[in-house]
């Protein structure tokens, strides 16, 4: 890859891949248990931090069960917002891959599934091609009512 890649997680969630530009990734971590009731409020306290629990799989599924998936499940965890951390929650290790912006496509507002997912590359290898959605954090944390 040229010098002009950028690094990124990708993760499943549901039937797509969602990423996460590196820089926006503060760490990635097994889900402890917490068995505070802290969960059903959607928080994870870690030592002494608070995380708030972001599940993508209700979002882009409805008839997700939860309570069934969280056998193994991981955290990536980010800071949008400066003095808070979410937590987006993975089923499986995310892996980390580089992309050339040129791949990069913005989709249209209208058009989108999810608010959340500003980007999306597509990737082909021999006959198979890979869309990968880009996260915007931003859209995540602060949609417009």
């Amino acid at each position: 890859m040229t010098s002009d890649t950028q690094k990124y997680i990708v993760f499943k969630i549901s039937d797509c891949l969602i990423s996460l530009p590196m820089d926006n990734v503060l760490k990635v971590l097994n889900t402890p248990s917490n068995e505070s009731g802290w969960n059903a409020m959607g928080l994870l306290q870690i030592g002494d931090y608070t995380i708030r629990i972001v599940d993508l799989h209700q979002q882009l599924n409805p008839d997700y069960d939860t309570d069934s998936t969280n056998l193994q499940s991981f955290l990536v965890i980010t800071n949008p917002i400066e003095g808070d951390l979410f937590g987006i929650i993975v089923d499986e290790p995310p892996n980390l891959i580089e992309l050339n912006p040129d791949l990069i496509r913005k989709l249209p507002k209208y058009n989108r599934r999810l608010p959340m997912v500003s980007h999306a590359a597509v990737l082909q290898e021999n006959e198979k091609k890979t869309t990968i959605f880009m996260l915007d954090l931003f859209e995540l944390f602060n949609p417009v009512a």
